[in-house]
């Protein structure tokens, strides 16, 4: 089984779930919103379609990758760079 590495820079966030009438399943994570309307928080959203969906739930601890559809929404300002610090 193939061994996820951590992500640096990982940020805290929320994630909320949604299902269409179609079964596509869409996560949608805010991230960077502490003391931001929620309109003005960062926004990733991953859209699976209910087979990729169903799959990837089967078996989460040992899952194949699935393909899935994301989208990105950055309203906040960048982090400043580790350099200019």
């Amino acid at each position: 089984m193939h061994q996820h590495t951590m992500i640096p820079g990982v940020v805290d966030g929320t994630v909320t779930s949604s299902v269409d009438a179609d079964g596509n399943v869409s996560f949608r994570i805010a991230i960077r919103e502490s003391g931001l309307r929620p309109e003005k928080a960062d926004h990733i959203e991953i859209v699976l379609t209910r087979q990729d969906a169903r799959a990837l739930m089967s078996a989460p601890e040992r899952s194949a990758p699935v393909a899935c559809s994301v989208g990105v929404r950055l309203n906040s300002a960048p982090l400043p760079a580790l350099s200019s610090l």
